[in-house]
């Protein structure tokens, strides 16, 4: 039977090697330290996919944002028993839940004059997301054609008035996540999303060359 490394295990997991190390470290996974080098069996790898086979239950979208918060670093306003929960979550990596996550905002998809993009990217609410964020993650997916982002829930049809966005198109160039306002997670400075979120953004999208740029921004947390 063929031993796996650190770049192996991570590569299966969808996770960096540093939360490899991590796990390893802590007895989440076994392995066998020589050396300088963690060596493990696949099979040690099975537990943390019975996980995310057994992680189907539907979420609510304050489970989905606690994880999120964990992964971007951003958790001091959880509760005790949500960090908890949601650091024994993060084990098995970000990209073991995008089922689970997908309820954490509504998407929605307009056309806008593209004129009015770069107006759209700068309203206050609005974080840029997705590809929209590509340029200040350093990806080779940024575009200035689409834009991608997220937005409270009850501000949106201001700016479907404003800036004449139609949801009745074949042709959308903008896509919004809607989130409750009261789950709002973005702070008042925020013009782009933490890197966890941007990644599991790219990681919906039906487009090969963005999944794998999602999969890359991953391994950089």
């Amino acid at each position: 039977m063929d031993l796996l490394g650190v770049a192996d295990a991570a590569a299966e997991l969808s996770v960096s090697r540093r939360r490899v190390r991590q796990m390893l470290a802590r007895g989440t996974i076994n392995g066998q330290r020589v050396g300088n080098t963690w060596i493990l069996e696949p099979s040690a790898l099975e537990p943390l996919r019975r996980q995310r086979a057994t992680a189907g239950r539907p979420w609510q979208p304050a489970s989905a944002w606690a994880l999120l918060a964990i992964a971007s670093g951003r958790d001091a306003t959880l509760s005790p028993s949500q960090r908890s929960r949601a650091r024994h979550r993060l084990n098995a990596g970000l990209a073991s839940y995008l089922s689970q996550l997908a309820v954490r905002a509504t998407a929605r998809s307009f056309y806008a004059h593209p004129s009015t993009l770069s107006l759209i990217a700068a309203e206050p609410d609005v974080v840029l997301s997705g590809i929209s964020a590509g340029g200040q993650y350093r990806l080779d997916i940024a575009a200035t054609d689409h834009l991608e982002g997220y937005v409270p829930t009850t501000v949106l049809p201001t700016l479907i008035s404003r800036f004449a966005l139609d949801e009745a198109t074949e042709r959308p160039n903008v896509t919004l996540r809607t989130v409750a306002d009261h789950l709002w997670p973005f702070g008042p400075d925020d013009e782009v999303a933490p890197p966890a979120i941007v990644a599991v953004d790219l990681l919906e999208s039906n487009d090969d060359r963005t999944r794998r740029a999602g999969t890359q921004l991953l391994q950089k947390l």
